[in-house]
């Protein structure tokens, strides 16, 4: 049987005991259908695990869920902070993420959305809508710039399929390196390749890979529209790409995206072991929630479910003027939710207990001696579930310790309760660090 106390992080999404009164109520939904909402959330109070059971809620045939996590925060963050330190912007790393914007999060967004659409397309082979040839160059023009996979062969079956190309007239990119000429490895510019290769570099938080390039060069020559190509940037389009990609994901792939963002406060442009960046840090959760971006939300173009740390000094929310329509929603616990929770937690595990092994739990206020008012002084400074875990953690490791000593089994002694309260106290430093 696993001991749900001694799992005081959620990261994996293997938790299969939610206790959801303390959770927003309107997240987790009967239908399963998703929403578009800002969840604030003190460390320690949930927020992965909500956001798991809610990843996981999402009926797969209805919504393109694309999961965006500390991970794929930090690789566009760095790639943005190294395109601007080399391009004579004259920043350290902490000054140029302060130039980061809405028009960043935007590629961030689409070029995850694209990569997952042409990884889907390997993997399930979707159904491609036939749609007129300019939208299809289009559509693959916004994918050759974002797509975000080193190597283009899952992208070439995707715009190949889409163009319905087959055998000797496919395009590929070994077939565009015979167009744009090679000298030492080195590929010679053309107009078009020059025109595509700028543009690229100004959308600073994409990867700049030639090859994604030399596809698209082989695809607009192949189709003729070349003319069309150098009077294209996408470079000062970003939102309105972001929209159109979406809009085709919900008209003719029939799935609606569902970005959803977590694992933010894990990101070391941020957080480090002494401070926050609050500065960048409002910035970014700002970019995040721009104007911009929440009227596409609003005119239903595709959903944003963010979950973020709540961190006082730090205003994420005045850029949301329809906050009915974008609701914020915040994961509060106070002593007596707790126990609750943790009688919850009992109950679950007695359930999947071996009868014929072991001996149920008792409740929480019993387990730990609650009505010895000492004891209730200690567990009342208990202040999220991530507490509690570490405390309960630690709290059996003491009893177990003291089993031969204690005349009563499976209740905690005043002892108990104080060192594994201590114990839990340091191993959640970072809870008391962000607050403050």
């Amino acid at each position: 049987m696993n001991n749900h106390f001694t799992t005081p992080s959620a990261d994996n999404c293997t938790s299969t005991i939610i206790f959801r009164p303390s959770l927003p109520q309107t997240i987790l939904k009967p239908d399963y259908s998703a929403s578009s909402f800002l969840t604030l959330a003190p460390y320690g109070t949930g927020k992965t695990l909500l956001r798991c059971e809610y990843y996981k809620s999402l009926r797969p045939y209805t919504y393109f869920k694309v999961l965006i996590l500390n991970k794929e925060i930090d690789e566009y963050l760095q790639r943005f902070v190294n395109m601007k330190a080399t391009s004579g912007a004259d920043c350290d790393k902490e000054g140029c993420i302060m130039k980061w914007s809405s028009d960043e999060f935007g590629q961030l967004l689409l070029s995850l959305l694209v990569t997952q659409f042409v990884e889907t397309f390997e993997k399930e082979s979707l159904d491609l809508p036939d749609i007129s040839l300019d939208e299809k160059i289009e559509l693959i023009t916004i994918m050759c710039y974002y797509y975000n996979e080193q190597g283009v062969s899952k992208l070439e079956k995707l715009v190949n399929s889409l163009l319905k190309k087959t055998d000797n007239s496919k395009y590929l990119v070994t077939k565009a390196v015979a167009q744009v000429i090679q000298n030492n490895n080195v590929y010679t510019d053309t107009h078009l390749f020059s025109h595509l290769k700028t543009d690229l570099r100004k959308l600073s938080a994409l990867r700049q890979d030639e090859e994604k390039l030399l596809l698209l060069i082989a695809i607009v020559e192949g189709e003729r529209v070349e003319i069309k190509a150098l009077n294209t940037t996408l470079s000062n389009n970003v939102l309105n790409d972001l929209r159109h990609f979406a809009l085709f994901m919900k008209k003719h792939v029939k799935k609606t995206a569902v970005f959803i963002i977590d694992g933010i406060d894990e990101n070391r442009f941020f957080f480090n072991e002494k401070s926050v960046n609050k500065k960048s840090l409002e910035l970014f959760c700002r970019s995040s929630l721009s104007q911009e971006i929440i009227a596409m939300v609003m005119a239903h173009n595709f959903y944003l479910s963010v979950f973020y740390p709540k961190i006082d000094g730090i205003n994420m929310v005045d850029g949301i003027i329809r906050k009915d329509k974008f609701p914020v929603l915040v994961i509060k616990w106070n002593i007596k939710s707790l126990i609750n929770y943790a009688d919850y937690v009992l109950q679950e595990m007695n359930k999947n207990a071996s009868s014929s092994r072991c001996k149920s739990f008792i409740d929480f206020k019993t387990l730990v001696n609650y009505s010895n008012p000492k004891n209730a002084e200690i567990i009342n400074q208990i202040s999220t579930p991530r507490v509690l875990h570490y405390f309960m953690q630690h709290l059996i490791e003491e009893m177990n310790y003291c089993a031969n000593d204690v005349k009563e089994p499976f209740i905690a002694t005043k002892e108990n309760i104080y060192t594994a309260y201590e114990t839990a106290a340091k191993s959640t430093f970072k809870v008391q660090f962000i607050k403050n």
